[in-house]
C-alpha cells in the first residue's frame, strides 16, 4: 500500500478517503466555477473534518480549508453540526478567536475556509514542554477568557474548551477554535451531541455536566474549563486525569481538585 497516495488526476498529496483525487480536482470537477481557491495537503484532521492547506485568490493569502469527512456528509445531524461551527464561529470578531473567512458547498461537500494557524496546539505544546511558567500561563489563559467572555456577550457557549482547540499561528498568538458543538446562552433545543454519549471533552467538562444534566450547561461551564486549562499549564496535567471514562466522570462530579505542589 502506497503510504502517501496522490490525486489521479494532478499528483498532489491526498486523503484516501476522497477516492484518489485531490480536494482541489474534486471541487472542480464537473466544470463547475472557480471556487476562489487553490487547495493543498492535508494539514490536520478530527473527528468530522479535513483540514487543508489552501491559497485563496482574492485577497491573495494562505488559508486553511475544512471539509467534512466524505463518510460523514450522509449524516444530517453531523452536518448540521458542521454548518453549525462555521455558523457561529463567523459571527464572533475577537483577536482570541480563530476568524472564518468564506462558507460554502461544492459538489455536495460543505466547507469553510479560515486563518492559518501554522504554530500548532496548545496541547502540542504542553506535550513537548510539559508545562508552562506561572507568569506565562496566567497570561494566556486570560488572553483565552477575554475570547470566551465575548463570545458569551454574543450570547454562544463554546461548551468545548481544551488544549486542542486552542492554535496559535507564526508569532503565537493564541485563538480559540472548533466551535462544533457551541449553542446559544439560555438554548433550549434538541442538543446534536447526545448521539455522541457526551458533551465536550470529558476531562473539561463542569460537574454539572459530568452528571448527565445537559440542559443546565451555561457560562458557567466555559469558565470552569479556562480554570482546569490553567490549572494543566502550570502543573503539567488536568486535575482529573483517570484511566477510564466513568472514572474521570466521578472524579469531576465527587472531588475537588487537589492543590498543585509549590
Amino acid at each position: 500500500m502506497n503510504p502517501h497516495p496522490t490525486c489521479r488526476q494532478c499528483g498532489a498529496s491526498v486523503s484516501s478517503e476522497l477516492g484518489g483525487t485531490c480536494l482541489d480536482c474534486l471541487w472542480r470537477d464537473d466544470n463547475e466555477p472557480d471556487s476562489g481557491h487553490d487547495f493543498g495537503p492535508e494539514i490536520a484532521r478530527g473527528g468530522m473534518g479535513i483540514i487543508y492547506l489552501a491559497r485563496q485568490h482574492n485577497p491573495a493569502r494562505e488559508v486553511a480549508a475544512k471539509m467534512l469527512l466524505p463518510h460523514l456528509l450522509e449524516n444530517p445531524g453531523l452536518r448540521e453540526r458542521f454548518a453549525n461551527e462555521a455558523c457561529v464561529a463567523a459571527g464572533l470578531d475577537h483577536e482570541g478567536i480563530l476568524p472564518i473567512y468564506a462558507v460554502g458547498e461544492h459538489n455536495g461537500v460543505p466547507f469553510f475556509t479560515m486563518k492559518l494557524a501554522s504554530g500548532g496546539t496548545l496541547a502540542e505544546r504542553l506535550y513537548d514542554k510539559g508545562s508552562l511558567p506561572p507568569r506565562e500561563a496566567v497570561q494566556l489563559v486570560a488572553h483565552l477568557a477575554s475570547a470566551v467572555a465575548h463570545a458569551h456577550s454574543r450570547g454562544v457557549l463554546h461548551r468545548d474548551l481544551k488544549p486542542g482547540n486552542i492554535l496559535f499561528d507564526s508569532v503565537s498568538r493564541a485563538y480559540i477554535s472548533d466551535f462544533g458543538i457551541a449553542k446559544a446562552i439560555d438554548s433550549h433545543t434538541t442538543d446534536l451531541t447526545r448521539t455522541l454519549g457526551i458533551m465536550g471533552t470529558p476531562r473539561y467538562l463542569p460537574p454539572e455536566s459530568a452528571n448527565g444534566s445537559i440542559r443546565e450547561a451555561s457560562t458557567a461551564g466555559d469558565i470552569y474549563a479556562l480554570g482546569i486549562i490553567l490549572y494543566e499549564l502550570i502543573d503539567g496535567s488536568p486535575p482529573f486525569n483517570a484511566d477510564s471514562l466513568p472514572l474521570v466522570l466521578r472524579q469531576i462530579s465527587d472531588s475537588e481538585a487537589a492543590p498543585i505542589p509549590g
